[in-house]
């Protein structure tokens, strides 16, 4: 299941340990009988449901699938399907509303059973269903993410489903740390390509970055222009110095999710003297693992400390001198 389609498999459907032919001989809770235990086998979606945690917390993916898939198929029970076992994504919600959530629940632990199995179409499929029946349900799209990467989809596809993701867990710090490491990582994907087979470097000049930079119908445009706003912010390669020119570029840069160029960009933006949108560009780059960025973030930090220090001492000061204006701000101070 992808965004794009309004009907969706119920994980894969009728499967636990396999698919084709082999899925097909697990289609009803009556095939479950090798994973029986003595007594009664559990037969609401909620003691399934406890088996199957169970069973997975023990490292019996095997077992756990089976469960999972017996509760899936008790909860989903009389749930319309089309002639290729596909419900609908209103059926999907409803029936995940309905059962307070146990619905996504159940297909995430799936999911981690496939992922595990290494049976990644299943983990992939599962994941996508999860995240159809509850959208907002963090840990389907972390098993989606996770079943992406090791099935080696590729990052930008990855990236479109992290950001989808981050739309619909905003406050998610895991998955918004994954989003920029995938800008990152695709940003160094792309830095390869940037010149041109057979072009040496001192060919490249900056005039033909320059053009690069300004052409939006060249894939190449984003790295390009990471490099023209550097040069502009050094006043390097025979230009003269302009941080608004620099500004500018590193922001098309960064669009191109290159995170060295956000962090750039906060470094510029401190230069101009605007330390709160710099603060901001800062803080997101060293949450994609720019080390550099988070250095800075916290020697501003202490800066802040030393200079908030240097001015109660001097408030002090001034307020036994009988200063009132001292002694009201300094009365300010200790209420915030």
């Amino acid at each position: 299941m992808t965004g794009s389609t309004n009907t969706t498999k119920l994980g894969p459907n009728g499967k636990c340990a396999g698919s084709g032919n082999k899925a097909r001989k697990c289609s009803s809770s009556a095939a479950h009988t090798p994973v029986q235990e003595k007594g009664i086998l559990p037969g609401s979606a909620s003691e399934l449901q406890s088996k199957a945690n169970e069973a997975a917390r023990a490292g019996e993916h095997l077992k756990a699938t089976h469960f999972y898939t017996m509760a899936i198929d008790v909860l989903a029970r009389g749930l319309s399907k089309d002639s290729n076992g596909r419900a609908s994504q209103d059926d999907l919600m409803k029936l995940n509303k309905s059962s307070q959530g146990q619905l996504a629940e159940l297909l995430s632990g799936r999911s981690n059973c496939y992922l595990r199995q290494k049976d990644l179409a299943a983990a992939i499929e599962d994941a996508e269903t999860c995240t159809t029946a509850d959208p907002a349900f963090e840990k389907g799209h972390l098993r989606l993410a996770v079943a992406y990467e090791a099935a080696g989809v590729p990052l930008r596809l990855q990236l479109e489903a992290c950001l989808r993701a981050v739309d619909e867990c905003p406050g998610s710090e895991i998955l918004v740390a994954r989003k920029w490491r995938l800008k990152k990582a695709l940003a160094e994907q792309r830095q390869e390509e940037i010149a041109e087979p057979g072009e040496t470097e001192d060919a490249w000049t900056i005039e033909k970055t320059r053009c690069l930079a300004d052409d939006a119908s060249d894939p190449r445009r984003c790295l390009a222009a990471v490099d023209l706003g550097r040069a502009f912010a050094a006043g390097a390669h025979g230009l003269e110095k302009d941080l608004n020119q620099a500004l500018c570029y590193l922001r098309l840069g960064c669009e191109g999710g290159d995170v060295s160029a956000q962090r750039d960009l906060g470094l510029v933006l401190l230069e101009l003297g605007r330390p709160v949108e710099a603060a901001d560009e800062l803080s997101q780059a060293a949450q994609a693992g720019d080390d550099e960025a988070a250095a800075v973030l916290t020697q501003l930090g202490e800066e802040a400390k030393a200079q908030e220090a240097e001015a109660r001492a001097k408030l002090e000061e001034l307020a036994q001198l009988g200063d009132p204006r001292a002694m009201r701000m300094l009365q300010e101070f200790q209420v915030a």
